[in-house]
């Protein structure tokens, strides 16, 4: 599984403005060629604390849910919770 990286100017505190809707991150990622695309919230992950991952493909997205409830990073079926838009 390939993974391509998008970051935000070193400057910026926050995404591209083409980058800050969701259907905007995933049309990005969609003309990604890796099967993962990230889009960090900083400008590389050694200094931020979220990024978004889009995950392209059946396969690749049902691999990557069950590595990440393994690691207990992730609880299957459990909505996010929060006041999100």
């Amino acid at each position: 599984m390939m993974m391509s990286l998008d970051t935000m100017e070193p400057t910026r505190t926050e995404l591209k403005p083409t980058r800050r809707t969701t259907a905007q991150l995933l049309a990005a990622a969609a003309k990604d060629t890796d099967a993962v695309s990230v889009f960090y919230d900083g400008t590389y992950a050694g200094d931020t604390e979220a990024a978004i991952f889009v995950v392209k493909g059946m396969q690749n997205v049902e691999y990557l849910a069950a590595l990440c409830e393994r690691q207990g990073l992730m609880t299957a079926g459990k909505p996010v919770e929060g006041n999100a838009p």
